[in-house]
């Protein structure tokens, strides 16, 4: 933003409040560094875990080589006069009769590989495919020309054939792994960063109403109370709803600071398009058969269910009953999210960052470190919605891209697929919970450990959930 739009937007603060705020003395600049936010992240980004994990594949490449290579020449020595095999494989080098090669080889490979993709960050396959290539091309004529132990070692032969078969295999790998899965990972999270560049920038056009913030009341914390509301209502509210353009909110929540934002009518819409229909869908998933038992015996424990869909694989589900009343739990949730880190340990963080409507609001969660720190911390960008519905108290989310949040160097940015969490009224002080969960934590992973994680989530946040419930009944 400039300064004439800055001064502009004082001179108008001071002629609706007949004071300037020396708050929006700063507002331009703020705006302005919101806009270069992204292109400092892409310059600044860390090396990614997928890069970091080739680099360590190459480097474990040489490693396996050396050892291979001493193992055999040991052998081949059989004790007797060791240095004098090691002067023969190394000095009196032969291509048909000597190992050595390999592991030149490989060193071959470690610096052709890492120069350009660990210190250079090279965005290209080249490389590894030519040291593949070559890997390739030169041990084949390795496994003809050989001349293999004649003498009955066994032991001899078969660690020949593993350092042979081993050179080849690693190099293929490392040529899967830099071409399939490092360097489209990579581009696939810098055009998003580029995009939300670009959508940051187009926000902060010369042509946005300068004055609409100031025109806008700040809402307070009863902004947040999500009450039971009626079918009455409802219908007079809809039309208010659909005509309230999409705002961040002034909030004194003590564990952030919410950016007041403004943006059209149109991009408001969107948001609530996008709830109501991950609303509905994870309300059909919950609802749906075939969910498979993880653990529990009752609902008084709590059970965690799961089933494995085309469209999103393994979800799961948590039942349980908790004593509390369901409107209490309700409100709690709703109302005190940024509190939950203080008594739930596998949530770091929760943010809230824009407001779209009371009931419905963008929030910024981390998770913390999970299956026994195998699992890194994720963050999440959360579209989040509250309301009753027959006969429930629903909150449901799921994961929006926020020009002003792009993903943070230090975690790996997950995904919230639709997911609802249902109260519902069944005795005295009694709740029946549902939560449907289903994220993707991205990252290269396996399966297990995703499914051990999530799990472990889902139980920890009971046990929690239940100690927090006994401190708003006291």
């Amino acid at each position: 933003m400039s300064d004439r739009d800055n001064q502009a937007r004082v001179a108008a603060n001071q002629i609706l409040y007949g004071s300037i705020d020396q708050h929006s003395l700063s507002n331009g600049t703020q705006s302005t560094k919101s806009m270069d936010s992204v292109e400092t992240v892409i310059r600044n980004v860390p090396i990614s875990p997928l890069r970091r994990a080739f680099c360590l594949l190459v480097l474990f490449d040489l490693i396996v080589s050396v050892i291979l290579w001493l193992i055999h020449t040991e052998v081949k020595s059989d004790g007797d006069n060791t240095m004098a095999a090691f002067k023969k494989e190394v000095v009196a080098y032969t291509f048909c009769s000597s190992l050595f090669d390999t592991v030149m080889l490989s060193t071959f490979r470690f610096v052709t590989l890492l120069l350009p993709y660990a210190l250079f960050r090279s965005k290209y396959p080249w490389f590894v495919a030519g040291t593949t290539l070559v890997s390739s091309v030169f041990m084949l004529c390795k496994v003809i020309l050989y001349k293999y132990d004649k003498t009955g070692n066994a032991g001899l032969q078969i660690i020949a054939y593993i350092v042979l078969i081993s050179s080849v295999v690693i190099s293929w790998v490392e040529t899967w792994l830099m071409d399939l899965k490092v360097l489209p990972t990579e581009k696939k999270e810098m055009e998003r960063l580029l995009a939300a560049r670009e959508r940051a920038a187009h926000e902060h056009t010369e042509n946005s109403p300068l004055l609409s913030r100031l025109l806008r009341p700040a809402r307070t914390e009863e902004s947040y109370y999500s009450p039971v509301h009626s079918d009455s209502d409802d219908q007079n509210q809809d039309s208010d709803d659909e005509a309230r353009s999409f705002h961040s909110a002034a909030t004194s929540r003590s564990h952030s600071r919410t950016h007041s934002l403004t943006s059209s009518m149109s991009q408001g819409t969107h948001y609530k398009t996008v709830i109501t229909e991950a609303q509905r869908i994870a309300i059909q998933l919950a609802d749906s058969d075939d969910w498979n038992k993880e653990s529990g015996t009752d609902e008084t424990e709590g059970i965690v269910y799961s089933k494995h869909t085309k469209t999103y694989g393994k979800i799961f589900k948590l039942v349980a009953v908790i004593d509390i009343d369901a409107l209490s739990l309700y409100n709690d949730l709703v109302d005190n999210a940024e509190a939950i880190p203080k008594w739930n340990p596998t949530v770091l963080e929760v943010r809230t960052l824009e407001t779209v409507d009371d009931n419905t609001e963008i929030t910024y969660n981390i998770a913390a470190e999970g299956a026994a720190g195998m699992v890194s911390s994720r963050d999440f960008v959360v579209l989040r919605h509250w309301e009753q519905l027959d006969g429930w108290y629903i909150t449901s989310s799921v994961s929006v891209d926020l020009p002003s949040m792009p993903p943070h160097p230090k975690y790996v940015r997950g995904e919230q697929r639709p997911g609802v969490i249902r109260l519902k009224h069944v005795d005295t002080n009694k709740v029946f919970m549902e939560w449907l969960l289903n994220s993707n934590l991205k990252g290269w992973l396996p399966q297990y450990l995703i499914d051990q994680a999530l799990s472990g989530v889902l139980m920890t946040y009971l046990v929690n959930l239940r100690k927090h419930a006994a401190t708003l009944t006291q």
